[in-house]
């Protein structure tokens, strides 16, 4: 009788193990049920392309607004892409790929940047050179900001509660503190500032220069450009990989990317792509690199260990996604 009962505990212990082994396997086949995927706007199609980075395939097409151009993702499953001939916000859902709501914008929205949690987000006004800050969840803009011409790029530091503005046509960058809305720096850069880049630990700040050909690096507690780093043709949009070692930059007219070295800062290696690149992001865990060409619809991704581009993904007519694309 008592070795009944000492076998019967023993399967009731292993049947308790055995449902916790079950259960932690769920959990870790869940997680890895989700994917990073980059959303990619068609500015002359009208649409987004939502990649799976895991299969590097177009699993959506969602119809956008009128000419679909930046993007900026938020950690509450929200993508914000500006139309810019809509002159309007789109707010997506990312878990359902639903679009929420269509917020009406001033003039010219093209550049965009959102905090972590998606309360407010930062749509650069091309035509009235102003930033609109907007409130998704009361659907309005809730105040402006005037800065300087044209302005194009923006990156928000939450750390940090600033917002980096690049002006193209004053050829500054300016520091917005997103609490009081004051401006509270402008640093001068290389002409025709568009694109932004930010180091991991928001102590470094990388300005895309289109028309002198180069970046500006800015020490951002000095407010300061400490180093011009030349690059290729017409240059447009950079991102730093996620360990701060390595800066990646697209240049629309040699249809390339440079990739520099921020440990000994230099150009290592320059990779052909598509036609004209423009927007450009990495992967969480920094293995890949996505590149949109707009001239010819389609991505191209890079191994950033090789430095070579593993496949090419057709996308939609003038694939853009200036900003933050992949979550």
């Amino acid at each position: 009788m008592f070795t009944l009962l000492l076998d019967s505990s023993k399967k009731a212990i292993l049947k308790k193990i055995a449902f916790f082994l079950v259960l932690g396997l769920l959990t870790a086949c869940d997680s890895e049920q989700h994917p990073p995927y980059a959303y990619i706007t068609n500015q002359l199609s009208d649409n987004i392309s939502v990649i799976d980075t895991a299969t590097q395939q177009v699993i959506h097409t969602i119809p956008m607004g009128n000419r679909p151009v930046g993007i900026a993702l938020s950690n509450n499953n929200h993508a914000f892409i500006t139309n810019s001939e809509g002159q309007d916000l789109t707010v997506l859902d990312t878990e359902t790929m639903e679009v929420i709501s269509q917020i009406p914008t001033p003039a010219g929205p093209v550049g965009i940047a959102t905090n972590n949690e998606g309360s407010k987000v930062y749509i650069a006004d091309w035509y009235q050179h102003k930033i609109s800050v907007v409130d998704p969840e009361r659907e309005k803009v809730i105040a402006t900001i005037q800065v300087g011409n044209s302005p194009a790029g923006l990156i928000v530091d939450d750390k940090a509660k600033l917002l980096y503005v690049a002006n193209r046509d004053d050829n500054t960058v300016m520091f917005i503190d997103t609490e009081s809305q004051q401006i509270t720096r402008s640093v001068n850069v290389g002409k025709a500032p568009f694109g932004l880049a930010l180091s991991p630990d928001g102590n470094t700040l990388y300005s895309v220069n289109v028309q002198s050909n180069d970046v500006s690096v800015i020490d951002t507690k000095l407010a300061k450009v400490t180093r011009t780093i030349t690059v290729g043709e017409w240059p447009y949009c950079a991102v730093v990989s996620p360990d701060g070692t390595h800066l990646y930059v697209t240049n629309q007219d040699d249809s390339t990317i440079s990739i520099i070295d921020l440990i000994n800062p230099s150009i290592i290696n320059t990779v052909d792509v598509g036609d004209s690149p423009e927007g450009i992001d990495v992967t969480p865990d920094g293995k890949h690199i996505y590149v949109t060409n707009w001239g010819d619809g389609s991505i191209s991704v890079i191994n950033a260990s090789s430095h070579t581009v593993e496949t090419t993904i057709k996308t939609g007519k003038g694939s853009r996604a200036f900003g933050k694309f992949i979550n």
